[in-house]
């Protein structure tokens, strides 16, 4: 098997069924392309099963729907990888969809590269009237790695976003599954980092977020959770990768800055500064050092 799209959901068949037929295209125009869809329910509770199954009665690719109960995308990503048949792996959010040239541009990039790399690519925003958050529009590829000393001159945190990952199998199988103790897709990043693996933005594979959040409280409780994740990575990286963590000392500058009078220099559309961060940074910390669920 070349190819297996996982897609991991929780209660939004509705959309999840948007977010196929966009993977269903975009595998139909890539040629000669050998794929499965991986399809992994999160406990969902309004018959994403069934939808998925007569779905996948008029798809001309297979399809695979696995069961996870324990809540939270990367128990469910970790799922969707034992069971995934292909050599390369790309993932995608439920409520995102695929851009019908990606698996063409996903192919054609991985050709071009000997070595595995961890792949990032564009999240465009799919509703107008969402929040412009999490999403990453930027149009000019990047590479990450050790050898360049990424770490030290940018937060590694912002290479690239869950719902728009590819890699092949074998980096798994060097650097391990998802980490469900941090439950964030961004350790990956850092053990790739810290094995000798390039990341690499590539602004030719996209996605479409629908992410539905359209108030600043939304916004805030999003962020809250992203910043108690990264916490939990600081604490874990403190002593093995120490560069990785050097966004706190930024973080810290800003919100002396802040303190001083300058105000939210973060995210002002939506409450949410530099105080906020490291405030959530530290819930995070604590959280981990305890042995307690971040997500």
């Amino acid at each position: 098997m070349q190819l297996s799209v996982i897609v991991c959901t929780h209660n939004r068949k509705q959309m999840l069924i948007r977010c196929l037929d966009s993977i269903a295209t975009s595998l139909s125009r890539a040629q000669s392309v050998e794929a499965e869809i991986v399809v992994v329910d999160n406990a969902s509770e309004d018959g994403t099963i069934a939808t998925v199954a007569a779905w996948s009665a008029t798809c001309a690719f297979p399809v695979r729907i696995l069961e996870e109960s324990r809540r939270g995308p990367v128990p469910a990503r970790n799922c969707g990888c034992r069971a995934a048949r292909g050599a390369l792996l790309v993932f995608i959010d439920d409520d995102c969809l695929m851009d019908e040239s990606y698996v063409s541009n996903a192919l054609r990039c991985e050709q071009r590269n000997p070595e595995p790399v961890l792949y990032g690519g564009r999240v465009e925003l799919g509703d107008p009237s969402d929040l412009p958050l999490t999403i990453k529009t930027d149009t000019t590829p990047r590479r990450w790695n050790i050898g360049m000393r990424s770490a030290r001159h940018e937060n590694l945190g912002n290479c690239l976003h869950g719902c728009n990952m590819m890699m092949r199998r074998s980096i798994l199988e060097k650097v391990g599954p998802f980490d469900e103790r941090t439950d964030n897709d961004t350790d990956l990043v850092y053990r790739c980092y810290l094995a000798g693996i390039t990341i690499e933005y590539l602004p030719e594979i996209a996605v479409f977020h629908y992410h539905g959040r359209k108030t600043a409280g939304e916004g805030f409780k999003v962020f809250r959770v992203y910043m108690i994740q990264m916490g939990a990575l600081y604490a874990k990286y403190l002593l093995r990768g120490p560069e990785l963590c050097r966004p706190l000392l930024w973080d810290l500058r800003n919100a002396a800055k802040e303190i001083m009078g300058q105000g939210n220099t973060f995210l002002p559309e939506i409450g949410f500064s530099h105080k906020h961060r490291l405030y959530y940074n530290a819930v995070g910390a604590l959280k981990y050092w305890r042995g307690q669920s971040v997500y």
